[in-house]
């Protein structure tokens, strides 16, 4: 689809309306996420762009409509809509089951579940921060067993340090990745012309809407998908009805015998979600065939390892240090190649050069003075709770290179819906390199504490400030306005969000059954990994160290390839994607995605391409519309229905 032209030359202004919508809807999304993450299991953060906000978005855009064509001057304009877009999207991953979720779990499991057995109180309570953390029995088992309110006097005192604390911590982690985002921006966004793919649908639901809910190719997209989650939805509710098996369709039967039945290690089945397909189709073709590729090999390295006997070594073929290295490959090419832009940014930003960011979404001195201090503080924040200074520095070093900078690229070069880094964070990688001898105990204390931040970021906050600052562009938005409110919005939507979490499981408690049962785990996995680190100290790990140099020195070797050879058709992205625990549900719809693009281009050229873009468009927003109908029903009616995704 041709992109909108500008409404006039001078940018769209962030207007006051825009946030008293936000700020009516926000409650509403933070219980419906409450309810989805921690009671229901609808998930709908799991999944790029959130299908939560993509719903809300559609509402608002078909009930602008009537107002467009009778009413005009009170219809939101496409730069309002998008707007709210962006500023639910920013607002509302922290009530997700990858950011505070978790955290609240951290803050109060490790008290809770001592034991004599385990013996945390003199492995590592002497660690844990009383600032960051709460010991109080009282408030503890007032949090586990329900049937209270956090407004109780005593409740509310305990829990207000570390909301206050960890909000602080978190705002400032954001704010870096902003500062880093506003220097990089112009490079891959102008200079590189990155295709953004998840920006795709909200953009035309924003500023074509009439258009777009006209196109005929739309609602085949969008009938197809819509009917599948339709049929399975009744399917669950009334079992009797048959099904679609489109979510899992095992290959188990196909690979009964030894070395074959290596195959299906990591988990092998056919799925196939439609807004897989509709996202996947909007990817470059070359990313799709690489990424299909590197699947394939990552499977024939445990087809090797069973033929060799490798496959007795615990880990072997160490897939997640391999994409440890990949996504810190990835993160080495990514400011190499914008390594002239941040030369630029801070000439200007040191006066060595007129400055020429009056567009940007913060000036250049503002910005880099931000990742400075910002990152002084979040290295003085670790310190203050006895975190070694060298390991501090390695452990943020390790989050940007590993996690933060290497998504932000993969979303806005590939526009990947799902992007998980499990046990590829710097709780795992510094363990591997160093040993958690050298690390120490009260270090690794400090990496537990982290946990919530390093474990899946399904939700990152950096991709999202990213695309904000591409549609800004895209849609001729005032982007100064709109980093300032993404900034000052979340000021108020974190404390919110924890607070709404903590009083849900107060009223119902965790420990009764009423809450998912996850809800534990992630305290679990986060105190269980310190408690095995204590208990069986290590050192170094080689097969570790060498998976991750593989795959950092594969993904630099390819990336170095394709610089020099033109038609070259693999790109290093896909190696490293490839690894990803979410590529076993995802691997069918990149090869429906890549041959029906590759087919289009073929046969259709790129004017064909552009008219069935809306069909695949479609895929997503039935997907989208029809499950979170299915998800709002669940939670009116308080029983499980059907979950297009997961």
């Amino acid at each position: 689809m041709k992109p909108l032209a500008p409404y006039s030359t001078q940018p769209e202004r962030i207007t006051w309306r825009t946030i008293l919508i936000l700020l009516i809807l926000l409650p509403f999304l933070y219980r419906w996420h409450i309810q989805s993450e921690a009671i229901h299991r609808g998930f709908p953060s799991l999944v790029v762009p959130f299908y939560s906000v993509i719903f809300t978005l559609l509402i608002l855009a078909v009930l602008n409509l009537p107002l467009r064509r009778f009413a005009a001057k009170y219809a939101l304009t496409g730069g309002e809509l998008i707007s709210l877009y962006v500023l639910m999207s920013i607002t509302v991953l922290f009530m997700s089951y990858d950011m505070f979720l978790p955290l609240v779990s951290i803050i109060v499991h490790a008290y809770y579940f001592a034991s004599p057995e385990n013996e945390w109180r003199d492995l590592f309570w002497k660690y844990l921060p009383n600032w960051l953390t709460i010991n109080d029995p009282n408030v503890l088992i007032a949090f586990y067993r329900g049937d209270q309110t956090l407004l109780d006097g005593q409740y509310l005192r305990a829990w207000l340090k570390p909301i206050l604390w960890w909000c602080t911590f978190t705002f400032v982690l954001c704010f870096v990745m902003q500062c880093i985002n506003v220097i990089i921006r112009k490079q891959w966004a102008e200079q590189e012309r990155l295709v953004y793919p998840t920006v795709e649908l909200p953009y035309q639901i924003s500023y074509h809407t009439g258009s777009f809910l006209r196109s005929k190719a739309m609602w085949w997209g969008f009938a197809i998908a819509g009917s599948i989650s339709l049929i399975n939805g009744l399917h669950v509710l009334y079992p009797w009805m048959p099904g679609i098996p489109n979510k899992w369709i095992p290959l188990s039967s196909l690979f009964t015998e030894k070395p074959w039945t290596a195959l299906l290690r990591g988990g092998s089945g056919i799925v196939i979600y439609p807004f897989a397909v509709g996202l996947f189709f909007l990817m470059p073709l070359d990313l799709l065939m690489s990424i299909i590729l590197f699947f394939f090999l990552y499977k024939v390295q445990y087809l090797i390892s069973s033929i060799t006997g490798m496959e007795k070594v615990p880990g072997f073929p160490y897939p997640f240090e391999q994409n440890t290295g990949a996504y810190t490959g990835i993160c080495v090419i990514a400011l190499w190649g914008t390594r002239r832009q941040i030369w630029r940014a801070l000439m200007q930003a040191v006066g060595r050069i007129p400055a020429a960011d009056e567009a940007e979404p913060m000036r250049y001195r503002t910005a880099f003075l931000g990742i400075v201090f910002g990152g002084i503080f979040l290295i003085r924040f670790a310190m203050q709770g006895g975190m070694a200074l060298w390991i501090a520095v390695l452990f943020f070093a390790a989050h940007f290179a590993t996690i933060a900078i290497p998504i932000t690229r993969i979303r806005a070069q590939i526009g990947l819906p799902i992007h998980s880094t499990t046990f590829i964070g710097p709780h795992h990688s510094l363990v591997s390199l160093l040993g958690t001898r050298k690390i120490g105990a009260q270090n690794l204390t400090w990496f537990s504490l982290f946990f919530w931040f390093n474990r899946d970021n399904r939700n990152h906050p950096m991709p999202h400030q990213l695309e904000a600052f591409k549609l800004a562009e895209r849609g001729n938005l005032e982007v100064k306005g709109l980093s300032r409110w993404m900034l000052a919005l979340i000021v108020v939507a974190m404390p919110l969000c924890i607070l709404m979490l903590v009083n849900i499981f107060f009223r119902l408690g965790v420990d009764t059954g009423k809450v998912g049962g996850q809800i534990n785990s992630f305290g679990g996995r986060a105190y269980g990994f310190l408690h095995g680190w204590l208990t069986s100290p290590q050192d170094a790990h080689t097969g570790h160290i060498a998976a991750m140099t593989i795959g950092f020195c594969v993904t630099l070797l390819l990336a170095a390839i394709r610089s020099r050879l033109f038609w070259w058709p693999i790109h290093p992205l896909g190696y490293g994607i490839s690894f990803s625990s979410h590529m076993p549900l995802l691997w069918a719809a990149f090869i429906i995605s890549g041959v029906a693009k590759w087919t289009v281009l073929k046969y259709g050229g790129i004017g064909f391409y552009r008219r069935t873009v809306p069909f695949f468009l479609g895929l997503v927003l039935g997907d989208f519309g029809i499950g979170s109908i299915w998800n709002i029903l669940g939670i009116l009616l308080n029983r499980t229905t059907y979950h297009f995704y997961h």
